[in-house]
């Protein structure tokens, strides 16, 4: 049965009252218990935002993650959607009547080893509908689109024989209650070979264009790259290179495409022609040869186009980098932005240009984490710089929240000659404890003994803050 959506998570670094104003910020959500990555970010019409991702689990699988925030990053609600097995979701979007589509996987609910499965939410994140779609195999769904019928175009891999890395690409149309009207399949040449499809949207034209993978490693045939098809799925013309890995594509105002990806080091960007002939080709990362630079997402902004990714990804060490990077539109390198820390694993899975001209990515850090990897938003201004609203000294040295979500909260305290107390209410503004420690600095945990919900914690030595936290079981 599934398990009813229920509020998880809040901000690990969840802003004090009152708030105010911010072009650009960073702010992480999970726990030191679990997991978390976003793979797709919009704003919304309301001004705010929405994270499209997945949450693990101690025990190895995961749920997909439904995210809604305010215009600061400050979470408004979120909804987990999964069952006993692993689920994850890889892509996502805000839909004409004002709720979410979510696509990925599921091994809870299908047929076959893992299939499809599409989650239709309403505004505030309650299912709606749910479909699966698969057989016998592994079957994943890497990313969806409403059309302009009202549907949706999901793409992804079909039934892989072992695993989803040796299936066939595959192209469903559905329906605006994801009923199928249509599926179009790309053969692998060999059960060991991979065919994938990692990006789709709609063209002008009410066709559609797709970011592909094809793993011909083993025969002298390239892999498709880029394909453009009619409004039925059949294929108008794809266009074909040795890279290895294209994994994001978008239609520009220009009726010319651009798509990025990665070779074995580099991350690359191309831009096509509306018949599918290359422009022009752009390969940018690390020059150390153990290294490895990833392009995840591509959008088209003002002058030309911008990439999201990983910058100086070591395999030995496990670290990387978030990599923003703007291009004009002779795909030349206007700017480049790193974000992260080395030791640390950081990495950008999407990007979107935001109506205040700057832009908005998600991914998962370990830089900033509470404990193994978290979701994280980051805003910036027009040229990729994330500006942090910085704390007072008083604060940063003697308090902190250090886990502001879970089944306890952790705070930390420094250099309080007179020990540490603090006051606790709950959302209706009730006092309902006091937090004291007569030590001079120390941690503290807060909340076994209270139930789930909203609190604020009032330090009573001199702050003026309350700091908001989450109570969960």
């Amino acid at each position: 049965m599934l398990r009813k959506s229920s509020i998880v998570l809040m901000a690990v670094s969840l802003a004090v009252i009152p708030l105010t104003a911010q072009t650009s910020w960073m702010k992480t959500y999970g726990d030191e218990y679990h997991d978390e990555w976003g793979m797709i970010i919009e704003e919304t019409a309301d001004g705010g935002f929405v994270v499209f991702g997945s949450i693990s689990s101690p025990a190895g699988g995961g749920d997909m993650w439904l995210l809604k925030t305010d215009a600061q990053g400050d979470t408004q609600w979120t909804k987990t959607y999964g069952g006993q097995a692993p689920e994850y979701c890889y892509s996502g979007q805000e839909t004409k009547d004002g709720g979410y589509i979510l696509a990925g996987s599921t091994e809870s609910f299908g047929e076959g080893n893992t299939d499809i499965w599409l989650v239709k939410t309403n505004a505030v994140g309650d299912t709606q509908w749910t479909k699966t779609y698969g057989s016998y195999g592994y079957d994943e769904a890497y990313s969806v689109q409403q059309t302009d019928d009202g549907g949706y175009i999901v793409t992804g891999t079909h039934d892989g024989f072992t695993s989803p890395w040796d299936g066939d690409m595959w192209l469903l149309k559905t329906d605006s209650k994801g009923d199928t009207l249509w599926t179009k399949t790309w053969a692998a040449k060999q059960p060991t070979m991979t065919d994938a499809g990692n990006c789709v949207s709609q063209t002008s034209d009410g066709g559609y264009i797709i970011a592909c993978y094809a793993d011909y490693s083993q025969t002298t045939q390239n892999g498709i790259v880029v394909m453009k098809t009619d409004n039925k799925g059949d294929t108008v013309w794809a266009y074909r290179d040795t890279i290895w890995f294209m994994v994001c594509v978008a239609q520009t105002s220009d009726d010319a495409y651009v798509a990025t990806g990665f070779n074995n080091h580099d991350l690359f960007l191309i831009k096509l022609n509306s018949e599918g002939s290359l422009v022009w080709k752009k390969c940018l990362g690390d020059a150390r040869q153990d290294y490895r630079d990833f392009g995840w997402c591509v959008q088209e902004s003002p002058g030309g186009c911008v990439v999201a990714g990983q910058y100086s990804y070591n395999s030995t060490s496990g670290d990387g980098d978030v990599w923003l990077l703007k291009f004009d539109s002779d795909g030349d390198t206007s700017w480049t932005k790193t974000y992260g820390s080395n030791p640390g694993y950081d990495e950008a899975f999407w990007v979107q240009p935001t109506s205040d001209g700057g832009y908005i990515l998600t991914g998962s850090t370990e830089t900033w984490s509470s404990g193994g990897s978290d979701l994280f938003i980051m805003k910036t201004d027009s040229l990729g710089v994330e500006v942090k609203e910085e704390p007072s000294v008083a604060h940063q040295l003697d308090f902190e929240i250090a886990s502001p979500i879970g089944s306890r909260i952790v705070l930390r305290y420094n250099d309080h000659p007179k020990g540490f107390h603090a006051q606790v209410f709950d959302a209706s503004g009730r006092k309902v404890d006091e937090i004291e420690s007569q030590t001079q600095s120390g941690t503290l945990t807060w909340g076994s003994h209270h139930n789930p919900g909203v609190y604020f914690i009032v330090p009573t030595d001199g702050e003026v803050n309350a700091y908001k936290v989450i109570l969960i079981k």
